[in-house]
């Protein structure tokens, strides 16, 4: 269904050297105690009936491979050895562990030992480790990478994996056939007849693989955590093997059973979300009377009458030439399902556009989603697989035709599915241009030519419940993810045969654990900790997300800019209020870019420059230039804010410079996070003073 990121999007994140508190003394003795440890651990160990080789000692980790059937049906046929990496517990022996998490990556495509630990900006760590924290004091950690994807037998088809252009296209459909051939034709049953190995890489076989690994290791029952695609898996392999089971987290999740193919419940649940991420930013909301999604309306068919193209500041911080259509603002309305940058700045972008013809703020956010949300052409394979996208979609999600018809049946079958459709379904997008979309978000017409299935694998057992009586199971979502919204949470607890309980986190998108949000990573832990407990699990931070700060305008002019809030006493004169308002947005703007593309170096939406260092924790502004001819330069910092949720402190030191107005020094500081918390703003322009507030960029 969804190939989202997994959680692994970029945060603002970082911490500022300080004295080491007796709490952070304590945590450095003991981070030397356990490294002390991993250098001193066997190179390699035993672990039921498996060996297993030493890999990481900053976590000490352990691999192995098991080898498996490539076709379970033909034992003593082709075998494929499926990777998995063993974290034992820190601060017990792993034989005294209080049990073992096994988190499931989403993608379909994404490897899970790839997600235990990575950067996640400005010097702080996401992941699995992350997410469950001090659990791994006495709890072990497995992550096993699925079939087709990481070091397990990864499957790369290169026409695919590097595929440049629209996806929904027939030549998509033909490249995405030829690698199922390709992978029909690798191997051989000892007769010598080719496996159809298209039929082999899905949920049904990598659940097994699973139960194959947990068995040889013998670790017992494990509290099995999926996002995204990940939790259709774990709905799968619950049901498969309960006994297997303790506990189960669907992180951002749907039906496992029964899935609409249409997938309408996204178009339904936006235009609630965009609007509320406006309403709820004091920026936006003083700028947006009519409602976001009326003003997205407006959008589509603007640019399905015109496309717009510019030069702009693109993902690798250069300029390049961008061009959107339609097409395009379905995909960054998709995109912001996992994307908080999106909700921040479509709606300024599309109002800078509709109302002042300049399309450069939308270019650039869409040239960013490129990077940031749909690379998954290009990438590493073993980083993502698309072609392990499609061997598990095209067999495992139901189609809008019938995939044991021949292609040419499907294409009519199609046709004759969009022509019973209300024309109105995906509005204010048409039928042709909602199915458009990049494949690798849904893919409605991917799986057009994949084989005729001969090996019937269905996730979940006919009959059977994904979810059985004696698993308690934790469904979590965000608020304002749309590829899986929460109306469709009570569709899943339906399925659901034991003790249950869904809990939504506020202003939040697409998986909010693995790291992503702190409350979604404490709710997790609670759960693990004791999943009996589930209906009384304190889930009160979920209400308490703080919005997103979206942005108010993108002004073309000072003049169109709104002025500081100006405190008590001061008597500057409107275009210096304004100018030291620019100045902070104008670094704001900065730091959302930093945070979302990690750049070095990075261009100026309309001139200028902004360099980052220690991270992204320090950024450099040189004559940067948000508003056409208003120069901002200066540094912004990051530490973290006092209250957790808040995210992370900026400090800003800027000058300002723009026709017609004295030159500004100023000082500023905000939260990253947190609902609606101003940006103070304090100095002189043009020699008078200035203080007041400004909505937090």
């Amino acid at each position: 269904m969804r190939a989202g990121s997994g959680g692994r999007r970029i945060a603002v994140a970082g911490r500022a050297a300080r004295p080491l508190a007796l709490g952070a003394l304590a945590a450095l003795v003991a981070f030397c105690a356990v490294a002390a440890q991993a250098s001193a651990a066997p190179r390699r160990i035993r672990l039921g009936t498996q060996r297993l080789s030493r890999c990481g000692s900053e976590p000490l980790a352990y691999c192995g491979k098991l080898a498996v059937p490539l076709d379970y049906a033909v034992p003593g046929g082709p075998r494929i050895a499926i990777y998995y990496t063993w974290y034992p517990a820190t601060e017990v022996p792993a034989a005294e562990a209080e049990g073992t998490v096994l988190p499931v990556e989403g993608g379909p495509g994404y490897p899970s030992t790839g997600s235990v630990q990575y950067s996640a900006g400005a010097g702080t760590t996401g992941g699995y480790r992350t997410m469950y924290g001090p659990l791994l004091g006495r709890r072990n950690l497995l992550a096993i990478d699925n079939r087709g994807t990481g070091h397990s037998g990864v499957l790369n088809c290169p026409a695919l994996q590097r595929f440049s252009g629209p996806s929904a296209t027939a030549a998509f459909q033909q490249t995405v056939a030829a690698c199922a051939e390709a992978l029909n034709h690798r191997w051989r049953y000892p007769g010598g007849a080719f496996v159809q190995a298209s039929d082999l890489f899905n949920t049904a076989p990598a659940a097994r693989d699973m139960a194959a690994i947990i068995g040889a290791l013998g670790v017992g029952k494990v509290d099995l955590y999926g996002d995204s695609y990940g939790s259709f898996f774990a709905q799968a392999f619950a049901a498969r093997y309960p006994q297997l089971v303790r506990s189960v987290t669907l992180d951002s999740t749907y039906r496992s059973i029964g899935l609409d193919p249409w997938y309408r419940s996204s178009i339904e649940s936006m235009p609630g979300a965009f609007d509320a991420a406006c309403a709820r930013a004091a920026a936006c909301a003083a700028a947006e009377p009519l409602g976001a999604w009326a003003r997205i309306a407006r959008l589509a068919a603007g640019l399905r009458a015109t496309p717009i193209s510019g030069i702009v500041p693109g993902p690798r911080g250069r300029r390049e030439a961008v061009t959107m259509g339609v097409v395009g603002l379905v995909d960054l309305l998709s995109d912001a399902a996992e994307d908080t940058q999106i909700y921040r700045d479509l709606d300024a972008a599309a109002r800078a556009y509709l109302l002042e013809g300049d399309p450069a703020p939308l270019l650039r956010l869409y040239a960013q989603r490129l990077a940031v949300d749909e690379a998954y052409f290009g990438q590493p394979v073993a980083e993502y697989s698309v072609a392990l996208y499609f061997a598990s979609a095209c067999p495992d999600y139901p189609q809008l035709f019938d995939l044991s018809a021949p292609p040419a049946g499907r294409a009519q079958e199609l046709a004759a599915a969009e022509q019973s459709l209300p024309g109105s379904t995906f509005a204010p997008f048409t039928i042709e241009e909602w199915l458009a979309q990049d494949e690798n978000t849904e893919a409605y017409t991917g799986c057009l030519d994949w084989p005729r299935p001969q090996i019937a694998q269905p996730p979940v057992p006919a009959g059977g419940l994904p979810l059985p009586l004696s698993v308690p199971v934790l469904i979590l979502g965000g608020e304002f993810d749309t590829w899986t919204p929460p109306a469709d949470a009570p569709e899943v607890l339906a399925l659901v045969g034991g003790e249950a309980r869904f809990i939504e986190l506020a202003n939040s998108t697409h998986v909010v654990g693995e790291g992503d949000t702190l409350c979604g990573s404490t709710i997790v832990r609670e759960f693990v900790a004791d999943p009996g407990a589930i209906q009384t699990l304190d889930a009160s931070c979920a209400a308490a997300v703080g919005a997103i700060h979206s942005v108010g305008s993108y002004p073309v002019t000072l003049g169109a800019q709104q002025p500081l809030t100006a405190a008590p006493g001061i008597e500057a004169g409107s275009g210096e209020l304004r100018l030291a308002a620019a100045a902070v947005v104008t670094a704001g703007d900065a730091l959302a870019r930093s945070a979302a593309l990690e750049l070095g170096s990075d261009a100026g939406l309309a001139g200028g420059s902004v360099r980052a260092a220690r991270g992204g924790r320090l950024l450099t502004l040189s004559s940067d230039q948000l508003i056409p001819g208003v120069k901002v330069s200066g540094t912004v910092s990051l530490t973290p804010a006092p209250a957790p949720e808040d995210g992370f402190t900026a400090r800003a030191s800027l000058s300002a410079l723009a026709p017609g107005v004295g030159k500004a020094t100023l000082t500023a500081s905000w939260t990253t996070s947190g609902t609606n918390a101003p940006a103070q703003v304090s100095g002189t322009v043009g020699g008078h003073a200035v203080a007041g507030t400004v909505p937090a960029p």
